[in-house]
């Protein structure tokens, strides 16, 4: 239960970092010239370091990303550690990398990401932890 709760808060954060990853692709240009991935997203998994994966139904959530911010909401229902999760900040990418900045949690993010066939995966270090989130745009 104990690391549902740190792990909880890395995911916070780690998914505010997660809409800032996605701001990037190949197509139309977006913030620090990425693509523009402006958009609504949907959580298909969230893995904690350390934790097993979870996604629907323990694991719900939506990612809004505009050309330069974000807005993140998670639904954690693992028994034990349920928890409602919302972040919302800015983000800057460049290449592959980005680096996210949360304007409710004061924590910053960095990883990559990738975005294929319309799932976007980010990985990131937050709050020391390692985070990897998958979307599916809608």
């Amino acid at each position: 239960m104990r690391q549902w709760r740190v792990a909880s808060a890395a995911v916070f954060a780690t998914l505010a970092a997660l809409a800032l990853a996605s701001c990037k692709s190949n197509d139309s240009t977006g913030p620090e010239g990425g693509a523009n991935l402006a958009g609504t997203y949907s959580l298909v998994s969230l893995t904690f370091e350390g934790q097993p994966t979870v996604g629907p139904p323990l694991a719900t959530g939506s990612l809004t990303l505009t050309d330069t911010a974000y807005s993140i909401s998670i639904d954690i229902t693992v028994p034990g550690a349920e928890q409602q999760i919302t972040d919302a900040g800015t983000y800057t990418v460049s290449g592959s990398s980005w680096s996210q900045s949360s304007s409710t949690l004061n924590i910053q993010s960095v990883g990559t990401y990738t975005l294929a066939d319309g799932k976007l995966t980010v990985d990131v270090t937050t709050a020391g932890q390692q985070v990897t989130t998958i979307w599916l745009k809608q």
